[in-house]
């Protein structure tokens, strides 16, 4: 086949596409779009065979004249449309018609070229330490999904990890934000166990308490996010809502008014702002749909990392991926996954919309039980029968850090862990630095140096 018939089809499919796309805008936007979605559907041969863009505009405009006044809006998102906004024309196709819009651009795509589809990058570094798999006997034209570990990226600064109940959430989002000093965290479970240098509460009571508790949380958290946006705090900082479904279920029964627009209002501002003041987010989830989650599916996609823990239930996690991503797995594709035999197995989105698998290992840091969420008139959290009512000292929080981690930390990752802003007054970098020779001499910790960076570790780790 040649380059310009693979480009004829291409462009075939686009204006069908579209033409598609404008005829759903006609039969959702009002009763009078019933009769032009008609007229589009019956132009729609014209618009391919004689004038290609110039045919959708004449079926605009001949729609919208059959209508009789149609409601702006149609004019406005046909028009979108026509001018080739993808994401505009997706909104108004069905999962049916994603699926097979999808499969033509990979018959076309097989037509075209001999090369793997969504190949992975000619090199990869996972920070699990798993290889990439070596080439199978698979034909090349239907390629496993490729490895490469799981990554963030400017346009994507947070993570959504979807799946159901013991599937390995909790544990994938252990190692995704391993390293990161700050962590916030709020969960409906109170087994749940983090990291013991995160701060991490559970909501329980009866559904007012649990208002209670998501007011103090907004404000809380909502402060946080209000010094990041101002300037004043300008270290990386995480927010992790662990079951938010079940989250904006409490808001929902607590009675409080506008109680689940706020919580919803707070995740879509550290979507849409929080990589610009250095505060990112994290959504856990059991669902397959973005609707319980009050966010819209775009924003996700668009700004949020796709990850599926795959431990055990992994044909559902493979039709949540293909949904939410608007993605189609082939049948090689769908069985090279289903045998794998690692119960960490991850399958994630990325950043050019295709899909690959990771390999988490097992968390193996130091664990802390959750504190139970304050109120909205309480003045501080309740501590967890591991904590004392006073302060730790900070020697004693850098030792602990250090124990809950095997790498080496700097003197300025140390003091990110183990100090907050609102510490007064705050120990400096060059304060920090001070008490962890104090503590070298001492032998309680391990200095080395890393190019022209200390690091340092508790005496003992290898």
């Amino acid at each position: 086949m040649t380059d310009q018939q693979i480009l004829d089809l291409k462009d075939a499919l686009r204006l069908k596409v579209t033409n598609r796309a404008i005829s759903n805008v006609h039969t959702r936007l009002g009763l009078a779009g019933q009769i032009s979605a008609a007229i589009v559907a019956l132009c729609y041969p014209i618009g391919v065979i004689i004038a290609g863009p110039i045919g959708l505009w004449a079926m605009i405009a001949l729609a919208t004249a059959v209508a009789g006044g149609s409601l702006a809006a149609i004019r406005q998102e046909s028009s979108a449309i026509a001018t080739g906004d993808a994401t505009k024309a997706r909104q108004y196709l069905s999962p049916e018609e994603l699926i097979e819009f999808n499969d033509a651009a990979v018959q076309i795509q097989a037509a075209a070229s001999k090369k793997p589809m969504g190949a992975a990058p000619a090199t990869q570094e996972s920070g699990s330490g798993t290889n990439p798999p070596a080439p199978g006997s698979k034909s090349a034209d239907v390629a496993p999904v490729p490895f490469a570990p799981i990554k963030l990226d400017p346009d994507c600064p947070h993570f959504l990890l979807l799946a159901g109940t013991r599937e390995g959430k909790t544990n994938a989002l252990r190692c995704l934000l391993d390293g990161h000093a700050r962590v916030n965290y709020v969960s409906t479970k109170a087994t749940d166990k983090i990291p013991a240098h995160w701060d991490g509460y559970v909501l329980g009571g009866t559904p007012e308490d649990k208002g209670k508790q998501l007011q103090w949380l907004l404000a809380h958290w909502g402060a946080k996010l209000a010094a990041h946006a101002e300037g004043t705090d300008t270290e990386p900082e995480w927010f992790v809502f662990d079951e938010a479904i079940q989250i904006q279920t409490y808001a929902k029964r607590s009675k409080v008014k506008g109680l689940a627009d706020a919580i919803a209002g707070l995740q879509v501002e550290i979507a849409t702002q929080g990589a610009a003041i250095a505060a990112y987010g994290v959504l856990l989830a059991q669902t397959k749909n973005a609707g319980p989650l009050g966010i819209d599916l775009d924003l996700l996609q668009q700004n949020f990392r796709m990850v599926l823990p795959l431990k055990s239930k992994r044909r559902l996690a493979l039709s949540v991926i293909e949904k939410m991503g608007g993605l189609r797995l082939t049948t090689e594709q769908r069985e090279d996954i289903l045998s794998n035999p690692n119960r960490y197995l991850q399958l994630w989105l990325g950043e050019d919309e295709d899909i690959y698998h990771d390999v988490l290992p097992e968390f193996q840091g130091e664990l802390k039980p959750l504190v139970k969420c304050p109120t909205e008139d309480a003045s501080s959290p309740e501590p967890s029968p591991q904590e004392t009512t006073e302060p730790k000292p900070l020697g004693v929080k850098i030792l602990d850090y250090l124990k809950g981690h095997g790498e080496a930390k700097t003197a300025r990752e140390i003091r990110g862990a183990c100090t907050r802003s609102s510490d007064s007054p705050r120990a400096s970098v060059d304060e920090v630095r001070d008490l962890l020779a104090l503590m070298i001499s001492e032998g309680q910790i391990t200095r080395w140096e890393d190019g022209n960076t200390d690091r340092y570790q508790v005496t003992g780790t290898v």
